[in-house]
């Protein structure tokens, strides 16, 4: 019926139209506009923030190599970069840095905050096993398990068993010490891949217990598991396969 509209007509029917539809259609037609427009603005936001991040850690990285002061790195990282993995890498190294000092506690905190601040898994479970090998160092061996509990990465499944048979040792569990050794051994020896640096010393430790069968509770002959405190010196950020990686 419309063709046989008259021109004012049409143009009456269109400005009703117009009248009830016009405004939901113009803020449709800004909303769409301005979803691209901040999309595109987000993104090249997000590749400047990164690319800010990375030099910023990149110059963090060698002033720390050289001993030069980096609190101005550390500062751009910490205020305008916190939560991101390039903020989590610092806190590892400023742990490992606290350990060579002997300042367990600020270590600790650290290694605490890495790990509540860390998004990918692999980082986030380095950072507890660093903070579980801290703890039982300080012998707070229920706040070690709790950390060991909780890493759920395949690539430190070696060590974490290895270190809770370390706390059951010192507990007095030779049975639970020599069965967390041979989860360990079993462990680092399962994948070619893997990269488990202690697996010597496992094994000299699940042997010494082996030969103890029978004993109840360790006696003066019997070897303590080493605490490795070296260890903790080396608090650098995890690869993808949750393997340490020197600093």
């Amino acid at each position: 019926m419309a063709d046989y509209l008259t021109d004012e007509e049409q143009a009456e029917r269109l400005k009703a139209w117009w009248d009830k539809n016009g405004t939901s259609l113009v803020v449709s037609l800004v909303v769409a506009v301005a979803a691209v427009v901040g999309w595109r603005y987000y993104q090249a936001y997000s590749t400047d923030q990164a690319n800010s991040a990375s030099e910023a850690f990149r110059s963090y990285l060698e002033a720390r190599a050289a001993a030069e002061p980096v609190d101005e790195y550390l500062a751009v990282i910490d205020g305008d970069h916190e939560g991101s993995t390039y903020h989590v890498f610092t806190l590892l190294y400023r742990a490992a840095d606290q350990v060579q000092e002997e300042d367990w506690e600020e270590a600790l905190a650290l290694l605490e905050r890495a790990v509540e601040l860390a998004d990918e898994r692999n980082v986030r479970d380095n950072a507890r096993y660093r903070a579980a090998k801290l703890l039982y160092q300080l012998d707070r061996l229920d706040a070690c398990d709790e950390q060991l509990a909780a890493i759920r990465s395949p690539g430190l499944a070696a060590q974490v068993a290895e270190l809770s048979g370390d706390v059951a040792y010192a507990r007095g569990d030779v049975e639970a010490a020599r069965e967390a050794y041979q989860t360990a051994v079993e462990a680092g020896r399962q994948e070619p891949g893997q990269v488990f640096p202690g697996l010597g010393l496992t094994e000299l430790k699940l042997a010494s217990l082996v030969q103890a069968e029978g004993i109840d509770e360790p006696s003066e002959a019997d070897p303590p598991p080493p605490a490795e405190d070296a260890a903790l010196s080396e608090a650098a950020p995890a690869s993808a396969e949750g393997i340490e990686v020197e600093p």
